[in-house]
């Protein structure tokens, strides 16, 4: 941009009057807070190629019982906590899944972790501590008046059994998972 600068005894000035070095360095000072920018958005980057970005949150329905990897604590019912699901889109194999209870006021009781396998976009298998539940999700208008995503643990045998006749090839071939003994353990088949 020449034609917008004028020719001193200092050399070519730009429109606010300074020489093409004053202007570079002036730009430079402008850009290095973007520097430390830069540096904290590679290391959150790092981050996530290491352990995964929170992909989606669900939140336990009211009508579901609680997952067996979740325990009550002591002098609390079912109405005292909330159930959160977090699933982790993680660099390895599978999707991470960390299930957390609350109390009333969003204080972290307890935690726990497994993996996840999608049976058909709505079912998923997780995998908790070698325990293994099929999981729905859902949606609906919260007290908030908010369409909320929610999840449910399916206990309908006749569901679960459908949702894993229906995927055998998946989740044999794709996920490498023992189909048999994951049959076994949920429907409690002998």
């Amino acid at each position: 941009m020449r034609w917008r600068c004028r020719w001193s005894e200092r050399g070519w000035l730009n429109s606010k009057g300074m020489s093409d070095g004053v202007a570079e360095v002036t730009m430079l000072r402008q850009f290095l807070p973007t520097k430390e920018h830069l540096l904290m958005f590679a290391l959150c980057l790092s981050c996530f190629a290491i352990s995964g970005c929170i992909e989606s949150i669900w939140e336990l329905t009211s009508d579901s019982r609680l997952p067996k990897g979740i325990t009550l604590p002591p002098g609390l019912t079912r109405a005292d906590v909330r159930v959160v699901e977090e699933a982790m889109e993680p660099t390895r194999r599978g999707v991470d899944v960390k299930v957390v209870l609350y109390n009333k006021k969003y204080k972290k009781m307890a935690e726990v972790r497994g993996n996840s396998f999608d049976l058909s976009g709505r079912y998923f298998i997780d995998v908790v501590n070698g325990v293994p539940e099929i999981i729905g999700l859902t949606h609906h208008i919260n007290e908030h008046g908010i369409d909320w995503p929610y999840f449910f643990v399916v206990d309908d045998p006749a569901l679960k059994r459908k949702l894993l006749d229906e995927n055998r090839e998946k989740l044999l071939c794709d996920n490498g998972i023992d189909y048999p003994a994951l049959r076994k353990k949920l429907l409690e088949e002998n």
